[in-house]
């Protein structure tokens, strides 16, 4: 009987020995754990223009949309209307060609005047501004002005649509090429000039109307209602054929 319960407290004495190890064992554990650094993943950081997200994945915002919000780059810099590329400032002759090329109706290959194509898109959307001559606000005889002055070189145009319209050479719609003018009464029943445009093809014109500079067309009922008559300036230089 002594011998029963001495092996029975030799029993209990190993099993508790091997649970306190065991026990001791996954102390050692979790404190191993919680003595570790903890490293923290970087959710974000900013630097510069760009935000850097876990395991330095970074997606830069677009930093080439201008100002305007347009697909298509403008040309920047002061009012003066010439707004002509420089040699180098070309990367978006191609874009330009093809959107006025729908604007004009007509086949990439004829938007060939640059200086052309890079006015009207400097100017394109400017509002109407009576007696305005920046793009702030301009008005049709001032732009008139400027386009014959910035891509044809033509500085003896005078200032309002009615002089203008008295300085040219009559035409016929039918004699109408690229650089021309064409005036149009607006105000009432009395046909004096009040509007003037310039004349690109496919009777398309672009003028400072009172939605703002745009390409419209002399067929559409309005200005068809309203056309009073085309004119060429005398010292216009001969456009390539």
């Amino acid at each position: 009987m002594a011998d029963q319960v001495e092996n029975m407290l030799k029993n209990l004495i190993v099993i508790t020995s091997l649970f306190c190890l065991a026990t001791s064992c996954n102390t050692q554990r979790s404190s191993s754990r919680s003595s570790a650094p903890v490293t923290h993943a970087r959710t974000q950081k900013t630097s510069g223009s760009s935000i850097e997200f876990i395991n330095n994945i970074a997606i830069k915002p677009d930093a080439n949309r201008d100002n305007t919000g347009s697909s298509i780059t403008t040309i920047s810099g002061n009012n003066t209307g010439h707004a002509a590329y420089a040699s180098g400032e070309i990367e978006n002759f191609a874009s330009l060609q093809f959107k006025y090329a729908i604007l004009e109706n007509a086949s990439v290959e004829e938007m060939d005047n640059q200086k052309l194509l890079s006015f009207m898109e400097y100017w394109y959307g400017t509002p109407y501004h009576y007696g305005g001559t920046t793009r702030d606000g301009i008005d049709c005889s001032a732009f008139a002005f400027l386009l014959l002055s910035s891509v044809y070189g033509i500085a003896a145009l005078p200032r309002t649509s009615k002089e203008q319209y008295e300085a040219t050479r009559r035409i016929s719609r039918d004699e109408l090429q690229e650089g021309d003018l064409v005036f149009f009464h607006t105000l009432g029943k009395r046909r004096a000039v009040t509007h003037v445009g310039v004349y690109l093809r496919n009777n398309k014109f672009i003028h400072a109307s009172v939605s703002g500079v745009m390409i419209s067309d002399m067929n559409d009922g309005y200005y068809d209602k309203h056309f009073i008559g085309a004119g060429r300036i005398l010292d216009r230089p001969t456009l390539p054929e």
